[in-house]
């Protein structure tokens, strides 16, 4: 298995293909949180402007949505500019909660929203090891809620003293050349985490046109559509209900109108339109 130095310069497009791979996307989560994740969505968006991910630092946000119904974000950046965090921590905040829909005023249901920033290149005086950030009565020093939770993972922080996933992670994303690609190869090939970013990679890098296309487009989105395709099997379903109903009605009004039963009693019967029976007694 060789790096793709072509695709070194295009990361921010391998990055996304890689991590909405369901079940590498599970287990960064997972790795990062510390708890089981389950997922039945995920999208990614973002400008393909290499210029602007430049100067921002960013590769990508991944947007994703568990079994449970929770939203979960992970945010890829190079590097940590605090106040541009503190304002993609507010977009978030405000973009995922007010997406949960909300019957009957029952506040209650909303979802916990968890948003995990993933710095591959900060510096350790900038960051901490995972925090939690929570709203908090300036007063009382109450907490107000713990609805939104905020986890910043700096790779650079990452030792011994972390799991061994985490390590992994942080040898993947400072491979710079086929000779760190080779000892990442040789030293984590084998495990199970290495073997999924290894395969992702292997899967981005080897869709050529897929990646060629992204990269040329101002904007690109890329969907992992476990969801997307249930809401379209059960469209489907709902789609081909309706046409048998159709069908139905239509071999009903036309042995009614072979009856000579007047037109409206059979609109009325069936549902059909006026304009459709007359068609029917032409044929």
């Amino acid at each position: 298995m060789k790096l793709n130095p072509q695709y070194l310069p295009k990361a921010d497009v391998v990055f996304t293909v890689m991590f909405l791979k369901k079940e590498l996307c599970e287990k960064t989560l997972q790795i990062i949180l510390g708890e089981k994740i389950e997922l039945v969505d995920a999208i990614a968006e973002a400008k393909n402007d290499l210029h602007k991910a430049a100067l921002n630092a960013i590769y990508f946000d991944i947007k994703t949505k568990t079994v449970d119904g929770r939203i979960v974000t992970l945010d890829l950046q190079r590097k940590y500019i605090k106040d541009r965090v503190r304002k993609r921590t507010v977009y978030y905040a405000c973009r995922e909660i007010s997406a949960q829909e909300v019957k009957h005023g029952k506040y209650e249901n909303l979802k916990n929203v968890v948003i995990t920033f993933l710095l591959t290149e900060a510096s350790l005086k900038t960051t901490k090891d995972n925090r939690k950030i929570l709203l908090q009565d300036s007063v009382t020093g109450d907490i107000y809620t713990d609805m939104l939770t905020i986890h910043e993972v700096n790779i650079q922080h990452i030792n011994n003293s972390h799991s061994d996933e985490l390590q992994i992670l942080k040898a993947f994303f400072i491979i710079n050349n086929q000779a760190d690609f080779d000892s990442f190869v040789q030293k984590y090939g084998n495990t199970p985490y290495g073997k999924l970013l290894l395969d992702a990679y292997d899967d981005a890098t080897r869709n050529s046109a897929l990646l060629d296309n992204l990269s040329e487009e101002e904007k690109y989105m890329i969907r992992l559509t476990d969801e997307e395709r249930l809401e379209e099997r059960a469209e489907g379903r709902e789609e081909g209900r309706e046409e048998g109903k159709k069908t139905k009605a239509i071999e009903i009004a036309a042995n009614l109108l072979n009856m000579d039963m007047p037109l409206v009693a059979v609109a009325h019967a069936t549902g059909l339109s006026e304009k459709e029976l007359e068609q029917l007694r032409i044929v």
